[in-house]
């Protein structure tokens, strides 16, 4: 995980997201003080964070509203996968950009920054983060094998990453595991 998590810090660098941001988010790398304090740009590891918040939640209510909507179409599963994607998609984007501009706006550079290193340091929140990108992942590959439509892939992305996410959400709540530490291998 360490050489995927470098390549994707050289290829984020222009993004202003380090090799130390991308071993502790991808890898689960426990990093010294020094390095956890490496913070070229505050504000995008925010907007990073704030996206993924924002894309959890709307995927979640996505989910229930499609459930909802759809509960007499003859597709109702399928259907409230595809509004779990779409609340992630929009969650990711307009939404969380939106969210985290205007709450930048009353802050400053200091209270960005030490926002960035306390999310840096919430490794409970890294793993839900985490298992929800990895299961959407998952999704998009088990629909296509499994569907071979780009509209069965997207319900199942939207599905399994909503199942994902409730999932580390449960196992963080029910094992409270140490939120400043990855465990040692």
């Amino acid at each position: 995980m360490a050489l995927l998590a470098d390549f994707l810090a050289r290829v984020s660098e222009p993004l202003g997201l380090n090799k130390p941001y991308m071993r502790n988010a991808v890898a689960h790398v426990n990093l010294s003080d020094e390095e956890m304090r490496d913070i070229p740009n505050p504000w995008n590891e925010m907007q990073i964070h704030v996206s993924f918040k924002c894309a959890e939640a709307l995927a979640f209510l996505g989910l229930g509203a499609g459930a909802f909507l759809f509960r007499r179409s003859p597709t109702p599963i399928r259907r409230a996968g595809q509004c779990a994607f779409m609340g992630g998609l929009l969650g990711a984007g307009p939404v969380g950009y939106l969210m985290w501009s205007g709450k930048a706006r009353s802050l400053n550079h200091e209270d960005i920054y030490d926002r960035a290193y306390r999310c840096r340091y919430n490794r409970n929140q890294l793993r839900i983060d985490g298992a929800f990108e990895g299961s959407a992942y998952l999704g998009l590959i088990g629909g296509l094998l499994t569907t071979r439509s780009v509209m069965g892939m997207i319900a199942d992305a939207g599905l399994v990453s909503t199942a994902g996410l409730l999932g580390a959400v449960a196992w963080t709540v029910y094992s409270k595991p140490d939120k400043l530490k990855w465990p040692e291998e």
